[in-house]
């Protein structure tokens, strides 16, 4: 079963093979409804709306956005500062909340005893399969968007594509204050969705360097697309 809606700003697409009843999925999207509605800077009564104008404060958060809180600060020192969610002067932890958002939308599938399946999110993918499932999942060349770049085939792996070709210049690079424009796009590879997410932004953040960035990372692979060069090392794990 595969179902598409659009949620947090942009079309989720759910697929879980041999699927045939549909609370398994509804549910899902209802984790991902419920985290827009904390999480999103553009609903004023969001939780995380009330903390930027201050009718919040740390100590009377809840704990999910105490958690989120605290892990962008992680991914702050860990990336030397190219990923922040407070560059823009309030805090929006997008950048991280997405890639969360997906991996919580997993563990709902996965507790009502669904171990393959493929989650599809604007340029953020993660696939898993417990058994002979191979994902095959093609990366879209953003200097024409009717061809791709290659092929991911694999059967547990996670997918985050960072670029300006869909969206116009909206990563800035947090040590210059400046929008990040040496790439046309980034996507990273690897196990985990969430780590995923916080490399390509970050890698994308840093320009040509951030593929050898990543690299360093193990278990993780990147691509990119600069505005002359295609830089291929990329594989399923």
């Amino acid at each position: 079963m595969r179902r598409t809606v659009q949620i947090m700003g942009m079309a989720v697409t759910i697929e879980v093979p041999g699927l045939k009843k549909e609370p398994v999925i509804k549910t899902a999207f209802a984790r991902l409804r419920a985290i827009d509605k904390q999480f999103s800077p553009y609903k004023k009564n969001s939780e995380l709306s009330k903390y930027n104008r201050g009718e919040l404060t740390e100590l009377t958060l809840s704990p999910e956005m105490k958690f989120i809180l605290h892990a962008c600060r992680r991914a702050e020192e860990k990336t030397d500062g190219y990923f922040s969610a407070w560059y823009g002067g309030d805090f929006d932890p997008n950048g991280y909340v997405k890639g969360w958002a997906i991996a919580e939308a997993g563990k709902v599938i996965e507790e009502y005893g669904h171990k393959t399946y493929c989650i599809y999110a604007g340029g953020d993918i993660l696939a898993r399969s417990a058994g002979k499932k191979i994902w095959k999942i093609g990366i879209q060349n953003p200097k024409n968007k009717s061809k791709i770049l290659g092929k991911i085939n694999g059967d547990n792996f996670a997918v985050a594509t960072s670029g300006t070709y869909e969206r116009g210049t909206h990563i800035t690079n947090p040590k210059t204050g400046e929008p990040a424009k040496e790439l046309l796009s980034l996507t990273v590879i690897g196990p985990d969705i969430i780590k995923a997410d916080i490399l390509s932004t970050a890698g994308f953040a840093m320009g040509e360097k951030g593929i050898s960035f990543i690299n360093r990372q193990e278990g993780y692979t990147a691509l990119t697309v600069s505005r002359e060069v295609v830089s291929n090392n990329i594989s399923a794990r």
